[in-house]
């Protein structure tokens, strides 16, 4: 039995390292880091690859809300804008008996356009303004294993991966919010914060297998653990929150979980190799660890996602563009309790990504 061709192998290592991006935070909220994953397999008739080093980078955006999996079609004086841009820069130690050791460093570049952040409800005129952030997210640092020996011929192989999410990202990113009166410097909507405040714990699975010389298969998973209940970052945008608000902690912002799951199957054309697949990615209302108190984007998104590589001598470079079929917010601890207090009903509507863009280019050494 061969092992996989060297096309397969560079273009399920392009695919992989695409799956550590997720959804814009802005919408049903997972972080930039959701499912990172490698494969470098040694191969045939080739030095065995020690290093890898990639660039990715994902532009996605999204302005429909929805309430459930309800769109509300909200008139377009009252939609809210929101564009995130993620350049992640990786660096993977790759060992001959399976194992491998991997950071990954990203940088993030987000806006949010709308008037409900701004202008005070009883004297409101509906003008729309920006919000910014930027800066660097959430370092990760990863260690992983190919569960077969990867020194002799498999069809396929899986692998798995442990490692930490550090709280580098400004979690308490500021901007000027416009208010009666003049302007207030608070921390932009946590759909925008680089970081969310908390030292996570990743687990990942990896696996493909070859049908054919041509077409393979292929999956991923992954889960980020965030044990820390809230950050402290007040959510209001410069506003005072209410008592039932404060009460039911949904002015604060809190430590979301976060999940991806990957699969599908590519074609091998010579040098070039096609992807067709689905994703499932989202963030629950509880946490698999630690409290859920605080403000999230609970709920979840279902996309297919078409893609295509091209594989130099030591290089490849992908393209994949994730579009959403259906999507779902889900009601948060937070507002249930405010909804308790109050009495009046308080609903979580959220936005899904419809389109997501992600190009990068993949070196190996």
């Amino acid at each position: 039995m061969k092992k996989p061709s060297i096309a397969f192998a560079a273009c399920m290592l392009a695919c992989m390292l695409l799956s550590f991006s997720a959804l814009s935070q802005g919408c049903v909220a997972i972080r930039n880091l959701t499912g990172f994953g490698q494969f470098s397999l040694p191969q045939a008739n080739q030095d065995p690859v020690k290093w890898l080093g990639a660039t990715t980078i994902r532009y996605s955006q999204f302005h429909d809300t929805y309430l459930g999996s309800d769109n509300l079609d909200v008139p377009d004086a009252d939609r809210t804008f929101s564009q995130t841009l993620i350049v992640d820069f990786t660096l993977a130690r790759i060992y001959e008996n399976g194992w491998s050791v991997a950071i990954d460093i990203p940088l993030m570049s987000a806006t949010r356009r709308n008037w409900q952040d701004h202008a005070v409800a009883a004297d409101s005129n509906k003008t729309k303004y920006t919000t910014r952030a930027f800066g660097l997210s959430d370092i990760r640092v990863s260690v992983y294993k190919w569960l077969l020996d990867v020194n002799k011929p498999h069809r396929g192989n899986i692998q798995v991966g442990l490692g930490l999410k550090f709280a580098s990202g400004d979690y308490r990113y500021q901007d000027y919010f416009h208010r009666k009166g003049g302007t207030v410097l608070a921390p932009v909507n946590f759909t925008l914060q680089p970081g969310d405040g908390g030292t996570g714990i990743t687990t990942e699975l990896n696996a493909f297998y070859a049908l054919t010389k041509s077409v393979n298969l292929f999956a991923n998973g992954f889960y980020l653990f965030n044990p820390r209940d809230q950050n402290g970052t007040n959510n209001t945008t410069g506003r005072t929150p209410s008592a039932a608000e404060k009460e039911a902690t949904a002015d604060i912002n809190s430590v979301a979980d976060a999940f991806t799951v990957r699969g599908g199957a590519n074609y091998t054309m010579r040098d070039l190799v096609f992807w067709a697949g689905f994703r499932f990615e989202g963030s629950p209302k509880h946490d698999a660890i630690g409290d859920s108190n605080g403000q999230r984007r609970a709920g979840y998104t279902v996309s297919i996602e078409p893609g295509i590589n091209y594989k130099f001598k030591r290089s490849i470079l992908f393209a994949f563009v994730p579009i959403s079929l259906y999507g779902t917010t889900k009601h948060t601890v937070a507002d249930e309790r405010v909804t308790d207090i109050s009495g009046i009903y308080r609903p979580s509507p959220g936005g899904i990504v419809p389109t997501q863009i992600y190009v990068g280019l993949v070196l190996r050494r």
